[in-house]
């Protein structure tokens, strides 16, 4: 299993490649939703931890990605943003997304390992 971080934030997404790796999964990581979609190809034994505030194509437009491959990954979406927003966001994504909130846990992340 790779994991694929999609995280702007460069202290987020670094707490999570050192996380994950340290825990002997190989990880890609992404600054932002354009990057992650012309630069891998995610199997559906992968997981994706897919920030819903990136910049430009938004982490709602990348999770719609990955739902849509022959194969889809498993996704988590994390955000530090408010219900309202998640709320919102969440209305047109699968309904078994998980979601983690920001700041996140490493507990948290060590259980979807």
């Amino acid at each position: 299993m790779r994991i694929h971080i999609v995280e702007d934030d460069y202290g987020v997404r670094d707490a999570l490649i050192e996380l994950v790796s340290g825990q002997g999964h190989p990880v890609l990581a992404y600054a932002d939703g354009e990057a992650f979609m012309n630069g891998c190809s995610p199997r559906g034994g992968d997981l994706v931890f897919v920030d819903l505030g990136l910049p430009g194509i938004g982490g709602v437009d990348v999770i719609r990605w990955l739902n849509e491959l022959p194969e889809p990954p498993r996704v988590v979406a994390i955000t530090g943003r408010p219900r309202i927003d998640i709320d919102l966001m969440m209305r047109c994504l699968p309904q078994n997304l998980q979601l983690l909130r920001k700041p996140l846990a490493p507990e948290a992340i060590s259980s979807l390992l």
